[in-house]
Protein backbone atom coordinates (compact mmCIF):
# COMPACT_ATOMS: atom_id res chain seq x y z
CA UNK A 1 0.00 0.00 0.00
CA UNK A 2 2.66 2.70 1.13
CA UNK A 3 4.54 1.75 -2.37
CA UNK A 4 1.70 2.19 -4.02
CA UNK A 5 0.94 5.26 -2.58
CA UNK A 6 4.62 6.15 -3.28
CA UNK A 7 4.19 5.54 -6.48
CA UNK A 8 0.89 7.36 -7.47
CA UNK A 9 2.51 10.48 -5.72
CA UNK A 10 5.48 9.80 -8.21
CA UNK A 11 3.40 9.43 -11.05
CA UNK A 12 1.16 12.95 -9.95
CA UNK A 13 4.23 14.66 -9.88
CA UNK A 14 6.19 13.53 -13.11
CA UNK A 15 2.55 14.53 -14.54
CA UNK A 16 2.56 17.83 -13.30
CA UNK A 17 6.18 18.61 -14.04
CA UNK A 18 5.34 17.45 -17.89
CA UNK A 19 2.17 19.70 -17.53
CA UNK A 20 3.91 22.68 -16.53
CA UNK A 21 6.67 22.14 -18.89
CA UNK A 22 4.66 21.49 -22.10
CA UNK A 23 2.40 24.64 -20.99
CA UNK A 24 5.84 26.70 -20.86
CA UNK A 25 6.85 25.74 -24.31
CA UNK A 26 3.44 25.47 -26.11
CA UNK A 27 0.83 26.74 -24.16
CA UNK A 28 2.11 30.88 -23.26
CA UNK A 29 2.87 32.91 -26.67
CA UNK A 30 5.98 34.51 -25.54
CA UNK A 31 9.41 34.46 -24.39
CA UNK A 32 9.54 37.68 -21.85
CA UNK A 33 7.67 40.32 -21.16
CA UNK A 34 8.54 43.56 -19.75
CA UNK A 35 6.44 46.58 -18.52
CA UNK A 36 6.24 49.89 -17.49
CA UNK A 37 4.25 53.03 -16.60
CA UNK A 38 3.82 56.39 -18.08
CA UNK A 39 2.06 59.89 -17.63
CA UNK A 40 1.72 60.12 -20.83
CA UNK A 41 -1.81 59.33 -21.88
CA UNK A 42 -2.50 55.73 -24.67
CA UNK A 43 -2.66 57.70 -27.48
CA UNK A 44 0.83 59.58 -26.75
CA UNK A 45 2.15 55.80 -26.00
CA UNK A 46 0.69 54.42 -29.05
CA UNK A 47 2.43 57.04 -31.40
CA UNK A 48 5.93 56.84 -30.17
CA UNK A 49 5.79 53.14 -30.35
CA UNK A 50 4.57 52.99 -33.64
CA UNK A 51 6.95 55.37 -34.82
CA UNK A 52 9.50 53.08 -33.42
CA UNK A 53 10.34 52.03 -37.22
CA UNK A 54 11.52 55.50 -38.09
CA UNK A 55 14.27 55.61 -35.66
CA UNK A 56 14.84 52.16 -34.47
CA UNK A 57 18.20 52.79 -36.01
CA UNK A 58 19.87 53.99 -33.19
CA UNK A 59 18.99 50.32 -31.37
CA UNK A 60 20.56 48.71 -33.92
CA UNK A 61 17.18 46.85 -34.71
CA UNK A 62 14.64 47.45 -37.37
CA UNK A 63 10.64 47.57 -36.84
CA UNK A 64 8.28 47.00 -38.98
CA UNK A 65 4.94 47.46 -37.57
CA UNK A 66 2.91 44.57 -38.37
CA UNK A 67 -0.54 44.87 -36.61
CA UNK A 68 -2.32 47.36 -34.54
CA UNK A 69 -5.26 48.21 -32.32
CA UNK A 70 -5.82 51.84 -31.79
CA UNK A 71 -4.00 53.15 -29.14
CA UNK A 72 -4.11 49.52 -26.83
CA UNK A 73 -2.14 47.34 -28.87
CA UNK A 74 0.81 46.83 -31.73
CA UNK A 75 2.40 43.77 -32.60
CA UNK A 76 6.23 44.63 -34.22
CA UNK A 77 8.72 42.48 -36.21
CA UNK A 78 12.02 43.24 -34.73
CA UNK A 79 15.25 42.11 -36.85
CA UNK A 80 17.67 42.62 -33.78
CA UNK A 81 21.45 41.73 -34.22
CA UNK A 82 21.32 38.94 -31.72
CA UNK A 83 18.16 36.82 -33.57
CA UNK A 84 14.77 37.55 -34.88
CA UNK A 85 12.16 39.19 -32.45
CA UNK A 86 8.50 39.85 -32.40
CA UNK A 87 6.62 42.00 -29.61
CA UNK A 88 3.15 42.56 -29.08
CA UNK A 89 2.61 45.21 -27.06
CA UNK A 90 -0.52 46.37 -24.60
CA UNK A 91 -1.52 49.60 -23.59
CA UNK A 92 -3.85 50.76 -20.69
CA UNK A 93 -5.00 53.38 -18.50
CA UNK A 94 -3.78 52.39 -14.96
CA UNK A 95 -5.23 55.20 -13.27
CA UNK A 96 -6.51 58.63 -13.86
CA UNK A 97 -2.56 59.93 -14.39
CA UNK A 98 -0.98 56.43 -15.25
CA UNK A 99 -1.00 54.15 -18.72
CA UNK A 100 0.96 51.33 -17.83
CA UNK A 101 2.54 49.12 -21.13
CA UNK A 102 3.83 45.24 -21.53
CA UNK A 103 5.33 44.10 -23.97
CA UNK A 104 5.32 40.15 -24.56
CA UNK A 105 8.28 39.37 -26.90
CA UNK A 106 9.11 36.07 -28.21
CA UNK A 107 12.62 35.27 -30.45
CA UNK A 108 10.59 34.03 -34.06
CA UNK A 109 13.68 31.88 -34.95
CA UNK A 110 14.06 28.65 -33.22
CA UNK A 111 11.48 29.90 -30.83
CA UNK A 112 11.28 26.29 -29.22
CA UNK A 113 15.32 26.13 -28.25
CA UNK A 114 14.97 29.89 -27.08
CA UNK A 115 12.51 28.63 -24.64
CA UNK A 116 14.63 25.88 -23.57
CA UNK A 117 17.24 28.55 -23.31
CA UNK A 118 15.60 30.65 -20.73
CA UNK A 119 16.19 28.69 -17.51
CA UNK A 120 19.72 28.65 -18.15
CA UNK A 121 20.43 32.18 -19.08
CA UNK A 122 21.32 31.15 -22.45
CA UNK A 123 18.62 33.18 -24.28
CA UNK A 124 19.15 36.65 -25.98
CA UNK A 125 15.72 37.34 -25.41
CA UNK A 126 15.89 38.40 -21.67
CA UNK A 127 18.46 40.72 -22.33
CA UNK A 128 17.59 42.65 -25.54
CA UNK A 129 14.05 42.51 -24.46
CA UNK A 130 15.29 44.98 -21.51
CA UNK A 131 17.49 47.18 -23.28
CA UNK A 132 15.31 47.77 -26.49
CA UNK A 133 12.29 48.64 -24.14
CA UNK A 134 14.75 50.79 -21.99
CA UNK A 135 15.69 52.64 -25.33
CA UNK A 136 11.94 53.09 -26.10
CA UNK A 137 11.02 54.52 -22.48
CA UNK A 138 13.99 56.96 -22.52
CA UNK A 139 13.14 58.53 -25.78
CA UNK A 140 8.99 58.67 -24.82
CA UNK A 141 10.62 60.40 -21.50
CA UNK A 142 13.08 62.84 -23.77
CA UNK A 143 10.15 63.65 -26.31
CA UNK A 144 7.31 64.50 -23.63
CA UNK A 145 10.04 67.20 -22.14
CA UNK A 146 9.55 69.41 -25.79
CA UNK A 147 5.25 69.77 -25.23
CA UNK A 148 2.73 70.08 -22.24
CA UNK A 149 -0.92 70.11 -22.91
CA UNK A 150 -3.11 71.85 -19.99
CA UNK A 151 -5.69 73.39 -18.93
CA UNK A 152 -8.64 71.33 -20.40
CA UNK A 153 -11.97 73.30 -20.24
CA UNK A 154 -15.29 73.26 -22.06
CA UNK A 155 -15.61 76.74 -24.25
CA UNK A 156 -17.88 78.16 -26.74
CA UNK A 157 -16.20 79.78 -29.78
CA UNK A 158 -17.29 83.18 -31.69
CA UNK A 159 -17.87 82.72 -35.80
CA UNK A 160 -14.80 83.51 -37.56
CA UNK A 161 -14.87 84.21 -40.97
CA UNK A 162 -11.13 83.09 -43.09
CA UNK A 163 -9.68 83.21 -45.87
CA UNK A 164 -7.91 79.07 -46.74
CA UNK A 165 -6.25 76.91 -48.49
CA UNK A 166 -7.08 73.10 -48.15
CA UNK A 167 -3.96 70.70 -47.39
CA UNK A 168 -3.78 66.88 -47.73
CA UNK A 169 -0.41 65.19 -46.11
CA UNK A 170 0.07 62.63 -43.17
CA UNK A 171 -0.26 63.73 -39.60
CA UNK A 172 3.82 64.05 -38.99
CA UNK A 173 4.09 66.60 -42.11
CA UNK A 174 1.50 68.99 -40.54
CA UNK A 175 3.98 71.44 -40.19
CA UNK A 176 5.77 71.17 -43.39
CA UNK A 177 2.09 71.36 -45.02
CA UNK A 178 1.43 74.73 -43.82
CA UNK A 179 4.96 75.78 -44.61
CA UNK A 180 4.11 75.17 -48.15
CA UNK A 181 1.01 77.10 -47.96
CA UNK A 182 1.68 79.74 -46.09
CA UNK A 183 2.66 82.20 -49.02
CA UNK A 184 -0.30 81.48 -51.06
CA UNK A 185 -2.35 82.71 -48.65
CA UNK A 186 -0.08 85.53 -47.36
CA UNK A 187 0.45 87.08 -50.94
CA UNK A 188 -2.92 86.99 -51.60
CA UNK A 189 -4.06 88.89 -48.28
CA UNK A 190 -1.58 91.37 -48.98
CA UNK A 191 -1.87 91.99 -52.58
CA UNK A 192 -5.39 92.83 -52.10
CA UNK A 193 -4.90 94.78 -48.97
CA UNK A 194 -6.57 92.75 -46.73
CA UNK A 195 -6.45 92.81 -43.13
CA UNK A 196 -5.91 90.02 -40.67
CA UNK A 197 -8.58 89.83 -37.40
CA UNK A 198 -6.71 87.09 -35.95
CA UNK A 199 -4.15 84.51 -35.91
CA UNK A 200 -3.92 81.30 -37.99
CA UNK A 201 -5.15 78.44 -37.43
CA UNK A 202 -6.01 74.78 -39.30
CA UNK A 203 -9.82 72.97 -39.21
CA UNK A 204 -8.77 69.28 -39.59
CA UNK A 205 -11.16 68.28 -42.64
CA UNK A 206 -10.40 64.50 -42.18
CA UNK A 207 -7.91 62.46 -40.05
CA UNK A 208 -7.18 58.61 -39.95
CA UNK A 209 -5.55 57.58 -36.52
CA UNK A 210 -4.26 54.28 -38.25
CA UNK A 211 -2.86 55.61 -41.19
CA UNK A 212 -2.34 59.16 -40.29
CA UNK A 213 -3.59 60.28 -43.31
CA UNK A 214 -4.67 63.95 -42.13
CA UNK A 215 -6.23 66.68 -44.52
CA UNK A 216 -7.22 70.38 -43.18
CA UNK A 217 -7.57 73.58 -44.40
CA UNK A 218 -5.17 76.52 -43.50
CA UNK A 219 -6.87 79.61 -42.55
CA UNK A 220 -6.08 82.82 -41.38
CA UNK A 221 -9.03 85.56 -40.30
CA UNK A 222 -9.94 88.41 -42.10
CA UNK A 223 -12.78 90.71 -42.34
CA UNK A 224 -15.64 88.96 -44.09
CA UNK A 225 -16.70 92.57 -45.61
CA UNK A 226 -13.86 93.03 -47.26
CA UNK A 227 -13.43 92.83 -50.96
CA UNK A 228 -11.88 89.63 -52.40
CA UNK A 229 -11.13 88.97 -56.01
CA UNK A 230 -11.48 85.31 -57.17
CA UNK A 231 -7.90 83.00 -57.16
CA UNK A 232 -7.82 79.49 -57.98
CA UNK A 233 -6.44 78.55 -54.83
CA UNK A 234 -7.31 80.67 -52.04
CA UNK A 235 -10.97 79.90 -50.45
CA UNK A 236 -13.31 81.35 -47.42
CA UNK A 237 -15.76 80.09 -45.59
CA UNK A 238 -17.24 80.23 -41.90
CA UNK A 239 -16.64 78.69 -38.90
CA UNK A 240 -20.16 79.05 -36.53
CA UNK A 241 -20.54 79.54 -32.94
CA UNK A 242 -20.03 75.95 -31.75
CA UNK A 243 -18.79 74.53 -28.23
CA UNK A 244 -15.73 72.68 -27.82
CA UNK A 245 -13.70 70.86 -25.48
CA UNK A 246 -10.36 73.13 -25.75
CA UNK A 247 -6.89 72.47 -24.45
CA UNK A 248 -3.97 74.35 -23.96
CA UNK A 249 -0.68 73.08 -25.83
CA UNK A 250 2.99 74.27 -25.69
CA UNK A 251 5.56 73.28 -27.54
CA UNK A 252 6.68 73.31 -31.19
CA UNK A 253 3.80 72.75 -33.27
CA UNK A 254 5.02 69.65 -35.70
CA UNK A 255 4.12 67.77 -32.98
CA UNK A 256 1.03 69.48 -31.87
CA UNK A 257 -1.03 66.48 -32.08
CA UNK A 258 0.17 65.02 -29.33
CA UNK A 259 -2.27 67.68 -27.94
CA UNK A 260 -5.35 65.90 -29.76
CA UNK A 261 -4.28 62.47 -27.70
CA UNK A 262 -5.10 64.16 -24.43
CA UNK A 263 -7.84 65.42 -25.41
CA UNK A 264 -9.87 62.17 -26.57
CA UNK A 265 -8.30 60.49 -23.52
CA UNK A 266 -9.93 63.00 -21.36
CA UNK A 267 -13.05 62.82 -23.45
CA UNK A 268 -13.19 59.12 -23.12
CA UNK A 269 -12.12 59.16 -19.38
CA UNK A 270 -15.61 61.43 -18.53
CA UNK A 271 -17.83 60.07 -21.02
CA UNK A 272 -18.07 63.19 -23.28
CA UNK A 273 -18.79 62.14 -27.38
CA UNK A 274 -15.88 64.43 -29.29
CA UNK A 275 -16.57 65.36 -33.32
CA UNK A 276 -14.46 64.65 -35.74
CA UNK A 277 -12.98 68.36 -36.29
CA UNK A 278 -10.22 69.78 -35.35
CA UNK A 279 -8.87 73.18 -34.88
CA UNK A 280 -5.65 74.08 -33.77
CA UNK A 281 -4.78 78.18 -33.17
CA UNK A 282 -1.66 79.23 -33.38
CA UNK A 283 -0.70 82.11 -30.91
CA UNK A 284 2.64 82.63 -31.57
CA UNK A 285 4.70 82.85 -34.92
CA UNK A 286 7.52 80.58 -35.28
CA UNK A 287 9.64 82.74 -37.21
CA UNK A 288 10.45 84.36 -34.44
CA UNK A 289 11.88 82.01 -32.58
CA UNK A 290 12.59 81.61 -29.20
CA UNK A 291 11.81 78.71 -26.33
CA UNK A 292 9.44 76.76 -28.25
CA UNK A 293 7.92 75.42 -24.80
CA UNK A 294 6.28 79.00 -24.67
CA UNK A 295 4.70 78.99 -27.87
CA UNK A 296 0.84 78.34 -27.23
CA UNK A 297 -1.71 76.60 -29.67
CA UNK A 298 -5.17 76.37 -28.80
CA UNK A 299 -6.75 72.98 -29.45
CA UNK A 300 -10.15 72.59 -29.95
CA UNK A 301 -12.16 69.30 -30.25
CA UNK A 302 -16.14 69.44 -30.64
CA UNK A 303 -18.71 68.54 -27.98
CA UNK A 304 -21.56 66.54 -29.77
CA UNK A 305 -23.72 65.99 -26.31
Amino acid sequence: MRRSKKQKLFNLGIFFLAFVLMSYLFVFPYHYKVSFTTKQPPGVVFDHLRAWSEFSQRDTAKVVNQDMVLYSRLIQNIDHPKGALSVDWSIKRDSDTTTRVEGRFSATNEALKEKLRLPFGQSFVPGSSITLTQSLTQGLIEKSKNFKTHSISDTITEPLFCAYVPVHTTEGSKAQGMLRQISTVMHYIKDNAISLKGDPFITVTHWDPLTQDLSFDFCFPIDSTATRPSDPEVRFKTLASRRYLKAIFNGNYRVSQQGWYTLLDYAQRNEIKLGSEIIEIYRNDPHEGGDSMEWVAELLMPIEN
